[in-house]
């Protein structure tokens, strides 16, 4: 039987991970969910995991785990709960089962040892969750084996990021040369959720990426593949992975379940997407400049600190299909819109998390929006009568965040 989401608001009430008093997030249907943020709905999912009686009692009875992932709690209508965390965890098991929803055996998903050679299960930990490694010697033997180190640890170690002494000492004795581990179903940028909450609590900076690393070569090929211009293809000098403040990242993750839930596209179909700004200072030039700037004028920083905001881009420049926040699956045409103000001998672009949804394309502009036409979330221009190159727009502050600073060489 298939399983249906309707978008029936409910009463907002207060967020049911243990302890919090914060009221409960509003999705962009009007629905509210069981939880403040993503970070409290996750944290729940291990609580209710872990075999302590009292712990799952204080999230509540309502709230159970997916049928699928069996990691997020199941999604709330306030009628009833959901089988399920969302359409994409429902659409995965209906497809894996045949379309049927019979029941599957509980547990973690476990699997053999990460390092070469080794067949030995892998560590479950006390809250249900599996390590990529059979034990604590098969994980620092896999730094020597090719694995990635926690990026917080390869950052200090380059110098990045600029923090005080005391900060510095608390880092260097919270992290040590581990691997990159599985966090919540997917491969974190960090060894462990210790260095992971070091890092959002530290929040904005960023950490430079290693050429050799899989983030660095993934990025620098985006860049040079949709670079569309009959110009040189710059060479990209360095890379950096941005921390946005909590908040924002919460707000954006949040807006990002709800399209996914209102359309049904997976992730809200979100898209990696180029933004070219001003930048009034060298961030990012060497590991040793990592500090944002104070100047108010620099955008660059200012996107980073606060993330994106369509009323200040609108003041930035007089767009094509009205007040919004403009990106382009071309970085050629990003660049168009790179000003170094600051002295750098380089160029300064970011790589943005964009949540699409259902996207309206147009060949002529529409000065006049201000929000997407209506049954769409996002409006993309097409090359053709007004374009060149492609460019889209989004019209909320939570439907982008920077994820990566790039410098590179003309």
């Amino acid at each position: 039987m298939a399983v249906s989401f309707p978008s029936i608001p409910m009463q907002n009430g207060s967020c049911r991970y243990p302890g919090c008093q914060n009221s409960t997030f509003q999705n962009a249907n009007g629905s509210y969910s069981s939880f403040c943020s993503r970070r409290h709905r996750d944290a729940a999912s291990s609580v209710q995991q872990s075999n302590e009686p009292q712990a799952a009692t204080e999230v509540g009875p309502t709230v159970g785990l997916c049928k699928n992932c069996q990691l997020r709690p199941v999604y709330s209508d306030g009628n009833r709960a959901h089988e399920f965390c969302g359409t994409r965890c429902r659409d995965a098991y209906q497809t894996s089962a045949g379309g049927a929803t019979q029941a599957r055996p509980a547990g973690p998903r476990t699997g053999t040892c990460k390092l070469r050679g080794c067949q030995r299960p892998v560590y479950v930990g006390p809250n249900g969750r599996p390590s990529e490694y059979c034990s604590m010697a098969h994980r620092a033997e896999g730094v020597q084996t090719g694995a990635e180190l926690c990026l917080l640890y390869a950052s200090r170690n380059s110098g990045s990021p600029a923090h005080d002494v005391d900060t510095d000492r608390r880092w260097a004795t919270r992290c040590g040369q581990w691997p990159k581990v599985i966090i919540n179903g997917k491969l974190s940028d960090f060894c462990s959720n210790r260095c992971k909450e070091d890092t959002f609590s530290s929040a904005p900076l960023i950490l430079h990426l290693d050429k050799e690393m899989a983030a660095f070569k993934d990025v620098e090929k985006q860049f040079t593949d949709k670079w569309k211009h009959p110009t040189t293809v710059p060479t990209v000098v360095k890379i950096w992975k941005i921390y946005s403040r909590k908040k924002h990242t919460d707000d954006f993750l949040s807006y990002k379940d709800a399209v996914e839930r209102m359309t049904g596209l997976p992730g809200g179909n979100s898209r990696r997407r180029w933004h070219g700004t001003f930048r009034q200072c060298t961030i990012g030039d060497t590991e040793s400049q990592v500090a944002l700037c104070q100047d108010a004028n620099c955008s660059l920083c200012r996107i980073i600190e606060t993330s994106f905001s369509v009323a200040q881009a609108s003041k930035r420049f007089g767009g094509r299909f009205g007040k919004g926040i403009y990106i382009s699956a071309t970085s050629s045409k990003s660049n168009d819109y790179v000003q170094e103000r600051g002295g750098s001998p380089y160029k300064a672009m970011l790589l943005n998390d964009v949540v699409m949804g259902k996207t309206k394309k147009l060949t002529t502009g529409d000065m006049t929006l201000m929000e997407p036409p209506a049954g769409y979330d996002s409006v993309v221009g097409e090359p053709g009568a007004d374009l060149n190159y492609d460019e889209a727009i989004v019209y909320r502050d939570d439907a982008i965040r920077p994820l990566f600073l790039i410098i590179y060489k003309m």
